[in-house]
């Protein structure tokens, strides 16, 4: 996986700013630049962070079943998000 391909429930991690360090899912993009992230704890689904590409580490793990919602037209929850991201953090 390209480094710049981004897909809806890839795992990132900040590497700038206040949050550094953090791990989250990518629920959407606002353009090529900024990312909308969410971890489904303090960052909700429903209010996700946007942050810079630049300012983000890449992983070469995608949440399955946050990327199936996304492809199908289903709602992702905030609840699939943790799951999914717990279980990708275990892995890395």
């Amino acid at each position: 996986m390209s480094e710049n391909v981004v897909q809806i429930g890839r795992l990132v991690c900040s590497m700038q700013g206040r949050d550094s360090g953090s791990f989250y899912l990518v629920v959407g993009s606002e353009n090529e630049t900024k990312l909308l992230l969410a971890d489904g704890k303090s960052r909700k689904v429903d209010n996700p962070k946007r942050k810079n590409v630049k300012h983000l580490k890449f992983y070469d793990m995608i949440a399955g079943e946050v990327f199936d919602k996304a492809i199908n037209g289903k709602r992702i929850t905030n609840a699939d998000v943790r799951k999914e991201l717990k279980s990708l953090i275990e892995q890395v």
